[in-house]
Parts: structure tokens; C-alpha cells; sequence
């Protein structure tokens, strides 16, 4: 197909600053609006969300980072076939307690939770792995999720429009170059 340019660029902070509290309040209701629907999802037990997420992205970062990000094929095409296995990375209560500050514990509370609910395997002892439940529990959260995402960014990057003409952004950092298979 040709060359695929992308560019790398970030947004002009000097430009934005005076307009920062605006742009604070959209950040600041979308993560509110995020938090409470977390919330609710968890059954008020955001620490259990904590916990999941931590566990399920360092299950997954390296699969991502090797496989996910260097391939045209979609990530869910990817597991389909299996190829996430042996990129996956298990971890414990105590390197999950490390990550986020939450006393052991807790993580170990928590953990217990999330495995009653089937969104989480322990494998031996400490081996911990996110479940296939978590994507098919999270599926319609996630959509709405990003459908929210957008919306908020929209608006975020209209404010930026209307109060300052074109979109702050500074010189590209870098420029990566792909050739379409």
C-alpha cells in the first residue's frame, strides 16, 4: 500500500495552561462519572478494582508490548489462537501489594473476592492470572467506557478549539515509519 507516516507530537502545556481549570473540570467529570460507575461494578469495593486491574496488566503488558502492538491482526484474534500463553506474566499478593501501595493483606482479601467472582485464577500457591470472565464480564462496561472516553476528549479538544483557534500542539517529537504488508 505505500508508507504509513505517523506522528508523535504533544500538546503545547504553555498554550493550554491558562485554560487549565476548565479543562480540569471535563478530566475531573469524566473520572468522577468513571469512578462512581467503577464503584457500582465492584459492589463499593474500588480496592478490588485496584487489584484486578493490576493483576490483568501485568498478565498482559508483555503479550501486548511483543505481540498486540507489532501485529495488524486484533488482540482478541490473537488469544482465539492461543498466542498470548506463553507471553503471559503471573503475579502475587506481594508484588501486587508493592505496585500499588495497598497493604498485603488486603491484596490477599481482595484477591480471595475476585477469585469467588471467576475473574481471577490462583495456580499453586501465589501464581495469580486474570480470567477470560473479566472480558466477558467487563465487555458492555468497557464499551460504555470508551464511548465516554471519546465524548470527554471531544469536548476537551472543542474547548481547546473554541478558546484558542487551532489545537496546541508543539512540534513533533519523532516521526516512525511502517510499510503496509
Amino acid at each position: 500500500m505505500g508508507n504509513v507516516t505517523t506522528y508523535a507530537a504533544m500538546l503545547d502545556r504553555e498554550r493550554i495552561r491558562p485554560h487549565h481549570v476548565e479543562l480540569s473540570y471535563l478530566c475531573g467529570r469524566f473520572m468522577v462519572e468513571h469512578l462512581i460507575r467503577v464503584h457500582a461494578v465492584f459492589g463499593g469495593d474500588i480496592l478490588a478494582a485496584v487489584v484486578l486491574g493490576t493483576i490483568a496488566q501485568h498478565n498482559a503488558r508483555r503479550f501486548y508490548d511483543e505481540v498486540v502492538a507489532k501485529s495488524d491482526e486484533a488482540m482478541d484474534a490473537l488469544i482465539a489462537r492461543g498466542e498470548h500463553l506463553p507471553h503471559l506474566r503471573p503475579c502475587n499478593a506481594m508484588s501486587v501489594s508493592m505496585a500499588t501501595g495497598i497493604p498485603r493483606e488486603t491484596v490477599r482479601r481482595k484477591i480471595r473476592w475476585l477469585v469467588q467472582r471467576g475473574w481471577v485464577q490462583q495456580v499453586g500457591r501465589d501464581k495469580l492470572f486474570v480470567t477470560r470472565n473479566v472480558s466477558a464480564d467487563f465487555a458492555d462496561f468497557d464499551l460504555e467506557t470508551l464511548d465516554r472516553v471519546h465524548s470527554m476528549t471531544v469536548a476537551m479538544f472543542t474547548t481547546l478549539h473554541k478558546r484558542l483557534g487551532a489545537l496546541p500542539v508543539a512540534a513533533p517529537l519523532g516521526v516512525a515509519r511502517a510499510r503496509d504488508a
